[in-house]
């Protein structure tokens, strides 16, 4: 099987178990799960070329575990569309939640805007947004949203593991990871005391909680041409002797 197949067995089990993984309106929220998969074209902001990483293809998992059909060809950019497309399946029922909401809540696995992701200089795998996130996927959710007011459009996503709560362009973004047993001890993520996060009970929960990352872009200014590393990122490829 390749992976579209796999994905095609694991929303008919889901389907079988009585698992809904298609858009519906429950009470006054709507509920939009949007398919999507990343392209590296999704990064518009300065790489950083002081230190050795390994290649995408290396330090990514997916290129070795996903198997795509020969007719998407090697185009990760044909496959984001492709995934996006997807959700044109699901035209009906959207349009059925949008007419039918006070509130809509999307969903997604990748992350829909760079803005979500701290910049390359304080990554320790600095390659890291050109796997995470679809220009496609912040286009579609933004259609979806179209004419909402303040406080009643919502999208969490993941991917990245790192807490995020915050409001852009009138919408809100949030993700709130379980994230690795490892990441949760050394506390690398922030957002201690998360979990479980209440997105929504009788409305969308008003309160922006704390979260290191989007805490840190609410008061300080993104600068995607900065290439400095941040200090602890500088400090970890010095003890690696990975200065060029």
């Amino acid at each position: 099987m390749d992976s579209l197949e796999k994905l095609t067995a694991l929303l008919d089990a889901c389907s079988e178990l009585g698992v809904d993984t298609g858009p519906r309106t429950i009470g006054d929220l709507g509920i939009v799960p949007l398919f999507s998969w990343y392209h590296k074209s999704f990064d518009k902001e300065k790489d950083v070329n002081s230190v050795r990483v390994p290649s995408l293809d290396k330090a990514c998992k997916d290129f070795r575990a996903c198997k795509w059909p020969e007719d998407l060809g090697n185009d990760d950019e044909d496959l984001a569309l492709y995934f996006d497309k997807l959700n044109d399946k699901n035209h009906d029922a959207i349009e059925e939640v949008k007419n039918n909401s006070k509130q809509i809540l999307t969903i997604s696995h990748f992350v829909p805007r760079q803005e979500l992701c701290p910049e390359k200089r304080m990554l320790y795998y600095p390659y890291l947004p050109k796997v995470i996130g679809s220009d496609f996927l912040e286009r579609r959710l933004r259609a979806i949203h179209s004419n909402r007011k303040d406080g009643t459009a919502c999208h969490v996503f993941g991917h990245t593991h790192f807490c995020w709560d915050s409001v852009v362009d009138e919408i809100r973004y949030v993700q709130a990871p379980l994230a690795y047993p490892r990441e949760r001890k050394r506390r690398m993520n922030g957002g201690e005391g998360w979990l479980p996060f209440c997105v929504y009970r009788d409305g969308f929960n008003p309160e922006i909680y704390p979260a290191l990352w989007s805490d840190y872009y609410n008061k300080n200014k993104r600068e995607p041409e900065n290439t400095q590393l941040a200090p602890w990122v500088a400090r970890h490829f010095a003890k690696y002797h990975k200065f060029i």
